[in-house]
């Protein structure tokens, strides 16, 4: 072997040791040349080194580099390691439980793990050893070990709320040039991705990955680099090592190998570590913690005054440093609307949320409750209140005005009318329209709430007001925005109502439709109140002009007629609405105002004295006709 390769490959064995920092005689840089096929230096596996009863919130996890060991990258020549002084640290060390991680990494021989291995590997241990139960994990790195953590949060970025910081030391961030060097004889892949960044499209990407996480869950970095060389090189520069780091970078007077070899309390990477911990974790809430500064506390339970009962909001607060998982459950009554209703959620580390918390058409009680349930405290019953029941009907019924209001502006405009009368009697054109136009102003007067629960309310308002069939295609309009929420108890509650007053037992396509039990109760019709009947008087008979908007007209007529005590006017007018479409609101409707007028007249010829009855659909909710009902003469359906 010449004299030139002799001192390339002597070049390139210190070069493999200074990536190591290694124990035994490479971690005390004796320099000394692994012979051929030597075993894997880090012969160590991952472990506790120190673990708390009951476990600390903190798990601090290192990471070593290239080459390195488990334990002896850690540890100096003294036998002092970097776990003994962080567990003598008295404001860091009863706040941490340690794990020292390592990973296969040959020095001449095949076998060894690159990063993205080495990073699998780590994760695989993560959940092994429990640490991923921990509220924070901080990563201590060494050498390529802080790359490995990089690739490890990068791929499972669930992770990243639970990890405030990776502290760094000498990590080569822009690659380290002298692993050219070694890559020439040692042929390993590792190496291979620590090239520098100019030459180095893995660390590029990695880097462009890195810096295009959202600054509130990326977590801090804090760096620190070497600043004597390594047997005549310095390995990693600090231009190489500071590229992903917050605040100002400490240097360290050690080489690469010293640097997390600290043997005394005050050393500097000692300094560095204990800094950063303090900074970022210890006495931080690191687990969820529920905050309620909207409720009112009353022994076990929490009052809320629902003071607008179109859209009361109540602030969730999560003030602790890890996820608050939560749930909206026992709904006391169906009139009471909870959002977001597709419970459980997850609220992150430090954020609010606002419940979202209204009452449907017809609510009249003074209280509601429900319970809030999460991981950060006991259940909570809260208790909602009703200072003022009478405001709430007020409130409804200008809701509801305002939304007939825009159905007269709609259908009043030439172009519109015409448009939508042009339509046959079966087409949804003209219901969708008046169903979007009533969600736009119910979102109007709702607008922190989400889509879904603007269409829930307009499929109530709808419903209340007697024209379940639009009800429908607002609840279909909320499943298409959220089919989850669907599944609430209260839209759920309200879609078995809507179903029974429309006849049809499906309402949703991919969620169930409960079916009612008995005959469905008629809701109070809040356009038939006097501070809106002149609005719905105007709009009855403009709806009555659309083919396919006549069925809903005639009902809003006969509720006005009946609203004025006109009761014989209410049941032909219910009549004539059945016999374009008999559905169990309106057969309920005739019945009642039957009871109180002249029997029905002779049939029309050529008609059935009795409409048939139909046989329900699977599911369906039956409704027993009324004497009234079956005095409607057959029609198509």
């Amino acid at each position: 072997m010449s004299k030139r390769w002799v001192r390339h490959l002597g070049v390139v064995c210190v070069t493999a040791a200074a990536l190591a920092g290694c124990g035994g005689n490479a971690g005390q840089g004796s320099g000394a040349t692994p012979p051929a096929g030597a075993v894997p230096q880090n012969a160590t596996d991952p472990r506790w080194v120190f673990q708390h009863n009951p476990p600390a919130q903190v798990a601090l996890v290192f990471v070593h580099g290239v080459f390195g060991d488990t334990v002896g990258t850690w540890t100096h020549a003294s036998g002092t390691s970097f776990f003994d002084l962080v567990r003598a640290n008295a404001a860091v060390g009863p706040k941490v439980d340690v794990l020292a991680f390592g990973y296969t990494s040959n020095m001449f021989t095949a076998g060894s793990l690159d990063i993205q291995e080495a990073a699998n590997k780590l994760h695989a241990r993560l959940q092994f050893h429990g640490v991923l139960d921990y509220p924070a994990i901080v990563f201590v790195t060494h050498s390529m070990g802080g790359l490995v953590v990089l690739r490890e949060l990068l791929t499972h970025r669930e992770l990243l709320p639970q990890v405030p910081g990776v502290v760094m030391f000498a990590t080569p961030q822009e690659g380290s040039q002298i692993s050219v060097i070694a890559k020439e004889v040692a042929n390993n892949p590792a190496l291979e991705q620590m090239l520098p960044a100019d030459r180095n499209g893995y660390l590029r990407v990695m880097n462009d990955e890195w810096n295009a996480l959202p600054g509130d869950v990326r977590p801090q970095v804090r760096c620190a680099y070497e600043k004597r060389p390594t047997h005549g090189v310095l390995v990693v520069p600090w231009a190489s090592a500071t590229r992903f780091c917050q605040g100002t970078p400490v240097a360290v007077d050690a080489d690469h190998l010293e640097i997390v070899k600290p043997d005394r309390p005050e050393h500097d990477s000692m300094v560095v570590l204990v800094n950063a911990l303090n900074e970022l974790v210890v006495g931080k809430t690191l687990v969820a913690a529920l905050e309620t500064p909207d409720f009112t506390r009353d022994g076990a339970r929490a009052l809320f005054t629902l003071a607008n009962p179109l859209g009361s909001a109540a602030r969730l607060v999560n003030a602790g440093g890890a996820k608050l998982r939560y749930t909206i459950g026992e709904i006391s009554d169906p009139h009471l609307f909870v959002w977001p209703a597709d419970t459980p959620k997850e609220l992150p580390a430090r954020a609010t949320e606002r419940l979202q918390l209204a009452l449907g058409f017809g609510a009249t009680a003074s209280e509601y409750r429900f319970t809030l349930t999460s991981n950060a405290a006991p259940p909570l019953p809260v208790v909602v209140r009703v200072p003022d029941q009478a405001a709430v009907v007020s409130g409804q019924v200008a809701l509801a005005g305002e939304v007939a209001q825009g159905f007269v502006a709609q259908l009043s405009d030439p172009e519109q009318a015409a448009r939508l009368g042009a339509t046959a009697a079966d087409a949804p054109d003209a219901p969708q329209a008046l169903v979007r136009t009533a969600q736009a102003i119910v979102a109007r007067r709702h607008p922190d709430l989400p889509e879904p629960a603007t269409w829930v309310l307009t499929a109530d308002l709808m419903d209340a007001a007697n024209w379940p069939g639009l009800a429908v295609i607002a609840l279909r309009r909320a499943e298409q925005a959220d089919a989850a929420a669907m599944q609430s108890p209260a839209v759920q509650q309200l879609a078995g109502v809507v179903a029974a007053h429309a006849g049809q037992p499906r309402v949703f396509t991919t969620t169930a439709t409960p079916v009612a039990a008995g005959e469905p109760a008629e809701r109070a019709q809040p356009l038939a109140d006097a501070r809106a009947a002149a609005t719905a008087t105007t709009l009855a008979p403009l709806m009555l002009r659309i083919p396919a908007l006549k069925a809903p007209g005639l009902s809003l007529q006969g509720d006005l007629q009946r609203a004025r005590g006109d009761d014989d006017g209410a049941r032909a007018t219910y009549t004539e609405a059945a016999a374009i479409r008999l559905s169990p609101s309106i057969a309920t409707r005739l019945d009642k105002v039957s009871r109180t007028t002249r029997p029905a007249g002779p049939a029309r010829p050529g008609s059935s004295a009795v409409a048939p009855r139909a046989t329900p659909a699977p599911g369906a909710t039956v409704v027993t006709p009324s004497p009234a009902a079956k005095a409607v003469r057959k029609v198509p359906r």
